[in-house]
């Protein structure tokens, strides 16, 4: 019995020692296995469909977004997307100012929409989604998804 003890306590030195440790997986560890982008469709009340695509219908309604396969062991993750528009100013114009002078208006030719929320994986995906609205423009996008500040997909498409 006096041996039993010593043996416990060297078996959870071992067990807890800095190295072992170190090798563990971390908890907080996030690992983006597959990521894409395309249009959902809800058509059936039971299930929605998702179809991958780089095209998304300039329809009023249409459902579009992604879906990042992940492997974690956490809760949840926080994402953050960036999404570039096209400006809706095509052309420089020009003007004068009060003294005279010329003074140009140029178009920015994008602008970063920014969103961010806490999403919950359900078996093991998260989702984001997006609908058109009557206004869109048309045009390429470029949308970019940060999860847990690493870049997970970089996304670009066209709005036709």
């Amino acid at each position: 019995m006096n041996f039993a003890l010593p043996s416990l306590l060297f078996v959870l030195a071992l067990c807890f020692s800095p190295r072992v440790l170190a090798d563990a997986p971390k908890d907080d560890a996030v690992e983006i296995v597959r990521a894409e982008f395309g249009l959902f469709d809800a058509g059936d009340p039971r299930k929605t469909r998702f179809t991958e695509t780089s095209v998304v219908p300039r329809r009023k309604e249409q459902r579009y977004g992604w879906v990042i396969e992940v492997r974690t062991k956490k809760r949840s993750l926080s994402v953050r997307e960036e999404y570039l528009l096209p400006s809706s100013e095509k052309t420089a114009s020009e003007t004068r100012d009060a003294s005279g002078r010329t003074v140009f208006f140029l178009p920015h030719e994008r602008r970063v929409q920014v969103s961010q929320r806490q999403l919950v994986p359900a078996g093991n995906r998260i989702f984001g989604e997006w609908v058109v609205g009557p206004d869109e423009p048309a045009g390429h996008r470029h949308l970019q998804v940060i999860v847990e500040d690493g870049l997970a997909a970089d996304f670009e498409f066209d709005m036709e």
